[in-house]
Order: C-alpha cells, then structure tokens, then sequence
C-alpha cells in the first residue's frame, strides 16, 4: 500500500502551500489598502471645535504635527519598493512596514488632541466665542485599523518573500537559448581575435605558401629568361 497522501477532488493535495504568486498578492493587497487608507483618512476631521455658529474641523495631519500624513506616505512607498526588489531587500522592507504600520495603529489609537492654543486660534478666526466643546470624530479610528492593515502585510511580506517569483525566472527560456547561441559562436575565441587586432568579422585568409621559384619556370616563360640559354637559331 502507498502512504502517499490522498487528493482531493479538486486535484490538490490538502495542505499543499499556495503558490508563489497567490502569497504575494496576499500580502501585497492588504498593505495597499493600508498605505492609501491611512493617506485618506490622516486628512480627515479627527477633532471637531463646536460653539454657537461656529464648526472648525482639525484634520490628523494637523492633530499629529504631520506625523500621521508622513507615515501613509512611507507605507506606499515601502510598498512600491518590495515590488522592484530582490528577496532580501523584499525581506528587510517588510520589516520596516510593520514598524511603521504599528506606528500608524499608535497614532490613530492614542485619539491625540490638537492643543489648547491651536484651538482657541482657529476658532478665533471665524468668531470671538469663548466657550466651544471638542469633540472626535472617529477618523482616527479608521487610520488606526490602516495601521493594521500595513502591519499585516509588512510580516506577510517579511514572511513569504522567499517563496514569491523571481523576475528572472521568465526569462530563463530566453537566456537559455541565448546560452546555446554564444557557446556555438565561441565568443572566447571573438575576444581574442579583436585582442590580437583581427578583425573577427571577416573570413581568414589562407596561410601564404612559399614563394614560387622562377628559375624553374617553363620553357618560353619569360621570367627568368636572361638566365637560361636561347635555343639555336635554325639552319639557314
């Protein structure tokens, strides 16, 4: 009896890893989203300063001394380098986005308040109240879950990197081929003609053989003739 393990109908053994390329969109699409969330809703309203005609909204950016719009534009950037990097570069990237998809869950959890200061300011150029409430406006919350979604893929990334395809691996055909072509061309042997100051490109010449001899020439050839006796002249 075989202890290989059963298939299932699908034709798939269970348990099998995904392949290459399904990792990486799993943990591409999750880091994203994260990045361009976190974008979209570091700019929205975390705070609102309410008083009788008066509404004056505190962006995150503006909460976190732009601390919150920084971080989303690291994550889409350490993004857009896992997807021209090698497997190592891809590994240490993905640390990195962790870290900052943590520091994006801190910032958008901690409900950061805008300053006393920069409140009273802002109200004061729309009205001369003295009394106005501060209220959240939840945005934050939503930058926080984008810090998840950026931390998730980051270990994701850190994780399956290995197991991604390689650029390289669609070109393998070609190169191969192309292997075959220089090994019948010998490219060794082009080099060292164009070292030795030969023109490779043009056919070589036949070895030059000795120079013929022409005292040994034949009768009535006219090299060489002073040197051989005239025949005699006929009977008169």
């Amino acid at each position: 009896m075989s202890d290989a393990p059963a298939r299932p109908p699908g034709g798939r053994l269970r348990g099998a890893s995904p392949s290459g390329g399904r990792l990486r969109g799993r943990a591409l699409l999750p880091g994203l989203v994260g990045g361009a969330l976190a974008l979209v809703t570091g700019a929205q309203p975390w705070w609102r300063a309410s008083a009788e005609g008066v509404d004056v909204a505190f962006s995150g950016t503006e909460t976190t001394a732009g601390l919150a719009s920084a971080l989303g534009v690291v994550a889409l950037a350490g993004w857009l380098l896992v997807l021209v990097l090698r497997t190592r570069g891809r590994q240490v990237v993905g640390v990195l986005l962790a870290l900052t998809g943590a520091g994006v869950v801190v910032a958008g959890s901690l409900g950061l308040r805008p300053s006393d200061a920069a409140v009273r300011t802002s109200v004061r150029q729309v009205s001369l109240v003295e009394s106005y409430g501060l209220v959240a406006t939840g945005w934050s919350w939503g930058y926080a879950a984008a810090g998840v979604l950026v931390l998730a893929g980051g270990l994701l990334v850190a994780v399956t990197a290995p197991r991604w395809p390689q650029r390289a691996d669609r070109f393998t055909r070609t190169v191969a081929v192309a292997a075959g072509n220089a090994a019948e061309d010998d490219p060794a042997a082009v080099w060292r003609a164009q070292d030795a100051g030969l023109d490779p490109t043009t056919a070589p010449r036949p070895a030059a053989g000795p120079a013929p001899d022409v005292r040994s020439g034949r009768p009535g050839d006219t090299m060489g003739g002073a040197e051989r006796p005239l025949p005699p002249p006929p009977p008169e």
